[in-house]
C-alpha cells in the first residue's frame, strides 16, 4: 500500500479510537444526567445532524482545497473543541443544554474535511487496491471498538467521563500530525469555490447520471433508519433493560467491532468474484437477519453474538459500497458526489435517533423496534435486488489484485 496509506490508516485508527471512548462515554453521562431514553438519543441526534446542513459543503471543500491540509485542520478542530467538552464536564454541569450545544460543535467538523478523508484514498493507493484500502480502513475503524468501548468503560469507571473525553482529544492531535507527514502531490487549485454552483454540480451528477451512485445513497439512508432505531437507544437499552454494568456495555460493543472487521474482510474479497448487487443484497439481508435475533439474545454474550452478525453484513455492504463509488465518481467530483451521498445517507438518523427515543419513552418496547428494524432491512434488500446497481460490473478487480 505505501507509506503514505499506512500514515492515513494510523491516523485513522488513533482517532477512531478516541471517537469509539467518546461515543460510549458521552451517551452514559447523559442516561446517568436523565435517565431517559429520549435525551440519550438526543445525544445521536446532536452527532449527525451537522450533515444534513454541511455534508454538501464539505464535498466542495474536499474538491476546492489541498485535501491533506484540510484534514489537518479539521482533527486539530476537533481536538480543541474536545477539550472544551472536557472543560464542561470536569466543571461538573448540571444542565443538559451546554453539553448538547458543545456536542453539536464538534459534530459540525466531521462533515466538513470527512469527504477529503474518502476522496484522498484513491490518490494514495492503486486502483486494483481500492478493495483492501477500503477494507483496512473499515476494519481499522471497528477493530479499535473490540478496544475502544471496553476502555472507555474502564476510563469511565475508574477515572471518570472527563478523562474519557480528554482521550479523545489526544487522538485527534496525534492524527492532525500523521496526516502532516503524509507526502502527496500539489493539489491543481481549482477556481475558487461557488458553492451552490459547485453542489448543483455535485447532485446533477447524482440525479442525472446513472443513478447508481444515488440508489446507493437511498439504500444506505434506508438501512441507517432501521439499525439507528437500535443503535440510538443501545445504551439505555443495555443499561434499563438488562442492568448493565459499563464494562459489560463495552462488551456488547466490542462484539460489534469483530462483526465489522469479518465483515470487512469478507468485503474485501468477495467484491472481486460476486456482483457488487448480489453482495449488497445478500449483506443487507443477513444484518435484517441478525437485527430479529436481538429479540430474543439476552446476556452480554447473546446480545454481542447477534449485534456481530448485524456489523459483519453491514461491513460487507460498506466495503462493497464505497468501492463501487469509487470507482464510478470521476476524481474531481468525488469529494462533492461523496459528500453529498453521505449527507443522504445520515438524513434519516436523527429521524430514527427521535423516533426511537420517543416510542421507548412512551410504549417502553424495544423488542419492537428491534423487529421493525429487521424487518426493514429485509424490504430493503429486496428493493436492491431490483435497483440500478444490477448493471455494475468491476472487471479491474481480479482475483489476483491486479488488473484484468
Amino acid at each position: 500500500m505505501g507509506a503514505r496509506y499506512w500514515l492515513l490508516l494510523s491516523a485513522f485508527l488513533g482517532s477512531s479510537l478516541g471517537t469509539w471512548i467518546y461515543r460510549l462515554a458521552l451517551p452514559l453521562l447523559v442516561y446517568d444526567l436523565t435517565g431517559s431514553a429520549l435525551g440519550t438519543g438526543l445525544v445521536y441526534v446532536m452527532e449527525y445532524l451537522p450533515y444534513l446542513a454541511l455534508g454538501m459543503v464539505g464535498g466542495v471543500l474536499a474538491d476546492r482545497l489541498d485535501r491533506r491540509r484540510l484534514l489537518v485542520a479539521g482533527d486539530l478542530a476537533a481536538g480543541a473543541i474536545t477539550v472544551l467538552l472536557g472543560v464542561l464536564v470536569t466543571a461538573g454541569v448540571g444542565r443538559l443544554w451546554p453539553l448538547y450545544a458543545v456536542a453539536f460543535l464538534l459534530a459540525c467538523v466531521e462533515p466538513l474535511y470527512q469527504p477529503a478523508f474518502r476522496s484522498i484514498v484513491p490518490a494514495l493507493v492503486p486502483v486494483e487496491r481500492l478493495p483492501q484500502a477500503n477494507a483496512r480502513l473499515h476494519v481499522g475503524e471497528h477493530a479499535v471498538n473490540l478496544v475502544g468501548p471496553v476502555a472507555g468503560g474502564a476510563i469511565v469507571v475508574g477515572l471518570g467521563y472527563q478523562a474519557a473525553v480528554y482521550a479523545d482529544a489526544a487522538t485527534f492531535l496525534v492524527s492532525a500530525l500523521l496526516i502532516a507527514l503524509i507526502r502527496t502531490a500539489p493539489q491543481p487549485p481549482g477556481p475558487r469555490a461557488r458553492i451552490v454552483a459547485d453542489v448543483r454540480e455535485g447532485l446533477a451528477f447524482l440525479a442525472c447520471g446513472d443513478r447508481i451512485v444515488l440508489t446507493t445513497a437511498l439504500y444506505a439512508l434506508a438501512c441507517n433508519f432501521g439499525v439507528w432505531l437500535l443503535l440510538a437507544g443501545l445504551v439505555y437499552y443495555l443499561s434499563s433493560y438488562h442492568g448493565f454494568t459499563p464494562g459489560e456495555i463495552g462488551v456488547v460493543y466490542a462484539f460489534q467491532g469483530a462483526g465489522a472487521v469479518l465483515g470487512a474482510w469478507l468485503g474485501s474479497r468477495l467484491i472481486r468474484t460476486v456482483a457488487p448487487v448480489r453482495l449488497i443484497c445478500w449483506a443487507i439481508a443477513a444484518g435484517g437477519v441478525s437485527m430479529l435475533a436481538m429479540v430474543a439474545a439476552r446476556g452480554p454474550v447473546a446480545i454481542g453474538l447477534a449485534w456481530m452478525g448485524q456489523f459483519a453484513a453491514a461491513g460487507t455492504s460498506v466495503v462493497a459500497t464505497a468501492t463501487v463509488r469509487q470507482r464510478l465518481i470521476p476524481d474531481h467530483l468525488l469529494g462533492r458526489v461523496l459528500g453529498t451521498a453521505r449527507m443522504i445517507a445520515f438524513l434519516s438518523i436523527p429521524l430514527a435517533s427521535i423516533a426511537a427515543g420517543a416510542f421507548e419513552s412512551r410504549v417502553r418496547d424495544a423488542y419492537a423496534l428491534m423487529a421493525a428494524a429487521g424487518v426493514s432491512w429485509l424490504a430493503v434488500a429486496a428493493a436492491v435486488a431490483r435497483s440500478p446497481l444490477r448493471r455494475v460490473r468491476l472487471p479491474e478487480l481480479g482475483r489476483s489484485g491486479s488488473p484484468r
